[in-house]
């Protein structure tokens, strides 16, 4: 029989952080693109937990958009304030206070953000199954410094107590138990547990210490962690480098199990929140960022960046760099392209070597393919835009746009002067500079550019070799 039934989670989150070195609070540095508290929050989330407090400092609380990053998890999110730092007891004891209709809580230090909801489930499946009042989870480690040591009774699986580094004597430095800073109390036990823990030489109100309370009739017993590497902590630097590593390889598996062929994957980077579907293929150097969507089949890299945007099937982004757009199917970008901010790109198009784009939408089957800039720009269908096309988009003060209709050729060397409409099936010559509206059918050259009466024939295969 299930022994609890309301579980909500509260998270420890309030800590100085002084050993990062860091303006940024503890709780808001990234690890794989998300904050360490937001990866806390997405394993509470995945377990099944629907309520979260975080516990913060005054200072995070200040910080009023920092904390609109909740507005993306299903599970209500609420923040409490530790006015005064009196240490981790303390700082649950303010979420303690705030739970109602709960009988038991999952609790987590903010900088523990690579355990998983397995883990967590098990945990809780612990505390369900036997007759304890808390449950530490822990983790065998290969090098246990700088962790609090566990030490548990030999005759049963009880935890007798944690010891922080500092006080470690000579004999317990070997003991390789750890503590994960991750448990799971029983409400009622630990809410009144907490009032009784003295303080500290230091003034601080321990966590660690509701071990004392433990006896034949409170017990607190303990998890072990499948995977010690979940059990990494956050205290500097480098630990954040050695997370992102961990990181870094469960993502990669995760996305190769899914049918994703990664080349390298010491060289590929993935953030959590990227999506990746089968058949697609990373070269190396290859770097997805944020919201991004790598939709089956697309061939992405080497040497090759993309952030918050969608990329369509079977497209191809060689050595460039996508931000903050949407790509569509059969599309070719690359070598050394650079696509930003609110641009569009239609099925089957080209943009080429050196090409720039920012704030358009392309048509589909329109080639860009040479060193040419784009900007706020809006092109239709089968357009060719010969090499060294720019839109002057600014005039010193403000952004204008740029229209150009269906089957339009663009040509080599083009100076468009926004604002600017260029109708169907017009054509410029080389070097033109456009200064008014072209009218559909018309070809203009020249500085500036003007109708001209002899015909002209452009191959426009020609102009893409």
């Amino acid at each position: 029989m299930q022994r609890f039934i309301r579980t909500k989670g509260i998270i420890l989150a309030a800590g100085r952080g002084l050993r990062m070195k860091s303006k940024t609070a503890k709780p808001f540095h990234h690890l794989g693109g998300e904050y360490l508290v937001s990866h806390v929050i997405n394993s509470m989330q995945k377990s099944g937990i629907e309520e979260i407090i975080v516990i913060i400092s005054p200072d995070i609380q200040k910080n009023k958009e920092l904390l609109k990053f909740t507005s993306g998890f299903s599970s209500e999110i609420k923040f409490v304030v530790q006015k005064t730092p009196r240490g981790t007891g303390d700082a649950l004891l303010q979420g303690v206070g705030l739970v109602s209709d709960c009988d038991l809580i999952v609790v987590a230090a903010c900088d523990v953000p690579l355990v998983t909801s397995n883990a967590i489930n098990s945990m809780i499946h612990d505390m369900n199954s036997g007759n304890s009042c808390g449950q530490v989870l822990v983790a065998r480690v290969p090098d246990p410094t700088g962790y609090g040591r566990v030490k548990v009774d030999g005759k049963n699986s009880n935890v007798k107590c944690i010891i922080e580094e500092d006080d470690l004597n000579h004999n317990d430095k070997d003991i390789n138990l750890i503590n994960t800073s991750w448990y799971c109390f029983d409400t009622g036990w630990v809410r009144g547990r907490l009032k009784e823990i003295q303080q500290s030489k230091s003034g601080e109100i321990q966590l660690t210490d509701i071990v004392k309370f433990s006896n034949t009739s409170n017990i607190v017993s303990h998890s072990l962690l499948d995977d010690h590497l979940e059990a990494i902590g956050i205290n500097s630097k480098i630990d954040l480098s050695k997370a992102e590593k961990v990181l870094k390889d469960r993502i990669g598996k995760k996305w190769m199990l899914a049918g994703v062929t990664i080349i390298d994957p010491d060289t590929t980077y993935i953030d959590s929140s990227v999506i990746i579907q089968p058949d697609s293929t990373l070269y190396p150097g290859t770097h997805l960022k944020g919201s991004t969507l790598i939709s089956a089949g697309a061939m992405i890299g080497p040497n090759t960046i993309i952030e918050n945007s969608k990329v369509g099937a079977k497209s191809k982004i060689i050595s460039s760099h996508v931000s903050d757009s949407v790509i569509g199917p059969d599309v070719v970008i690359g070598s050394n392209a650079r696509i930003r901010n609110g641009t569009r790109v239609g099925h089957q198009c080209v943009l080429g070597n050196g090409v720039e784009v920012k704030n358009s939408t392309i048509g589909e089957e329109t080639k860009i393919s040479h060193f040419s800039y784009i900007g706020d720009a809006k092109i239709g269908k089968h357009v060719n835009i010969g090499a060294g096309t720019v839109t002057c988009n600014y005039d010193g003060q403000f952004k204008h746009e740029t229209f150009i209709d269906d089957d339009v050729f663009i040509g080599s060397g083009t100076m468009l002067i926004a604002p600017v409409k260029i109708f169907s099936k017009a054509k410029t010559g080389a070097g033109s500079v456009v200064t008014k509206n072209i009218k559909s059918g018309i070809a203009v050259k020249g500085v500036p550019a003007r109708p001209y009466d002899r015909e002209i024939t452009i191959n426009q295969k020609d102009e893409n070799d």
